[in-house]
């Protein structure tokens, strides 16, 4: 009795339709993400100065008590002081009791700050008096939502992923050799700082956004490319095609809604709010923010993030070469029966 035919590129039909499978529940998982990351913005304990007596904190906070745990309130002792919080990144606004006033920062977009304009819009007028505002960080023109970090970054990292498994997929997604190993994190290397430069080029000079910092940028944008193109190459390298679908998993459908792009952090439910700071997405998304808003205070928290996907995936890469995965090439592509 003949058997069944096989579809083209010998790829067996119940191989085809596990990756079927595959795709459908990482599909599932990506609505169920992002869904359940950025439908329903809640704010949890916000950091916010008063500046005034520790007393008026105190008041404050009462006053608030019925919000839950919508903010963390943190007393300075002067505007100055707030300011240089607000600065450092500790807080995102403050209110000055004594006046009346509210310094916001429309840099993250209008939902933190529209926050503090109702809350201590109330708070004010129990006072007697009109709340002023002040925007010490203001949004860049062009970017009144705060969002071209965020897309910047999403850019960067797609980029980052996708060519990293197109390699994977016609060279092998595990590395010959290791001198094969290391010539293509060279490429990987060279591609990220293009990508880096190229990103940089498009938002600044393209459509005037976020300028006065392009070296900064591109270095940024380059070892944010480097490290999500390495971690998934090292992927693949472990797991074959399943590397390249844990690296949309990681870097798509849970990344993105963690990212502090269109809710700040402190906004997210409380999954996304804990892994988001351990993701590239955040931290590039937040090195960004950084180097252009805030003349690079709390850099170094984000880059170091990056830097150890950097490295890990770089050295997990060249320890996997040589290594014999399930799916090593893509078929029909030159050498298809593994690696040389």
């Amino acid at each position: 009795m003949p058997s069944k035919p096989e579809p083209a590129h010998g790829v067996s039909y119940p191989v085809t339709g596990l990756m079927m499978v595959a795709v459908f529940f990482l599909s599932a998982a990506f609505i169920a993400s992002y869904l359940g990351g950025l439908h329903a913005p809640r704010p949890h304990r916000v950091p916010v100065a008063v500046v005034g007596a520790p007393e008026a904190t105190a008041r404050i906070d009462a006053t608030l008590s019925g919000q839950g745990e919508t903010f963390d309130l943190r007393t300075y002792p002067t505007p100055a002081a707030a300011q240089r919080a607000i600065q450092d990144r500790d807080v995102y606004g403050a209110y000055v009791s004594g006046e009346a006033r509210l310094l916001i920062t429309s840099a993250f977009g209008p939902t933190a700050s529209g926050l503090l304009r109702d809350t201590f819009g109330p708070v004010a007028a129990a006072g007697g008096r009109t709340l002023s505002v002040q925007d010490v960080v203001p949004a860049d023109p062009g970017d009144r939502e705060g969002l071209v970090p965020f897309y910047l970054v999403i850019g960067w990292i797609v980029s980052a992923y996708l060519v990293a498994a197109i390699v994977g997929l016609y060279r092998g997604m595990a590395a010959a050799t290791f001198r094969d190993a290391v010539v293509r994190l060279a490429a990987f290397a060279v591609y990220a700082a293009v990508t880096g430069a190229a990103g940089t080029l498009i938002v600044e000079n393209g459509y005037g956004y976020l300028s006065g910092s392009p070296w900064l940028l591109t270095g940024i944008g380059a070892l944010c490319v480097f490290a999500v193109a390495v971690t998934t190459a090292a992927a693949e390298s472990l797991l074959g095609i399943i590397g390249t679908a844990l690296a949309i998993l990681v870097f798509v459908v849970l990344g993105n809604p963690s990212a502090g792009g269109p809710w700040p952090l402190e906004f997210l439910p409380p999954f996304w709010r804990a892994i988001g700071p351990w993701l590239p997405n955040w931290a590039g998304t937040e090195a960004v923010r950084d180097a252009v808003y805030f003349d690079g205070h709390d850099l170094a928290r984000p880059l170091i993030v990056l830097a150890v996907y950097a490295v890990a995936g770089a050295v997990l890469f060249l320890l996997l070469a040589g290594r014999s995965n399930p799916v090593q090439r893509f078929p029909g592509t030159p050498h298809a029966a593994g690696p040389r």
